[in-house]
């Protein structure tokens, strides 16, 4: 059973300062702006979660990190690890 959009948050670093990207937003999308303000002169690209919202100017020395998590951990208990020796009887 996959994630879905709403269990997932999306996190931005830009220059080492992390920023949560809402929902709504097509982060491929995203992507492409910042892309495309790093590949030209200084431009702004803006993150929005909810109400809020923040510009971040992008330049060609601009260092960002994408992340995408789980906002809960899933619900299913895990399996078991498979244990490297079985036992032996004796």
């Amino acid at each position: 059973m996959g994630a879905t959009r709403m269990d997932l948050r999306t996190h931005i670093e830009i220059d080492g300062r992390d920023f949560l990207l809402g929902g709504d937003r097509d982060l491929v999308d995203v992507m492409s702006q910042i892309e495309a303000a790093a590949a030209s002169p200084p431009a702004f690209v803006h993150l929005s979660i909810g109400d809020e919202m923040v510009s971040v100017l992008i330049h060609s020395h601009t260092r960002v990190v994408i992340s995408v998590e789980r906002e809960h951990p899933p619900t299913s208990p895990l399996d078991p690890p498979t244990p490297l020796i079985s036992d032996w009887e004796m």
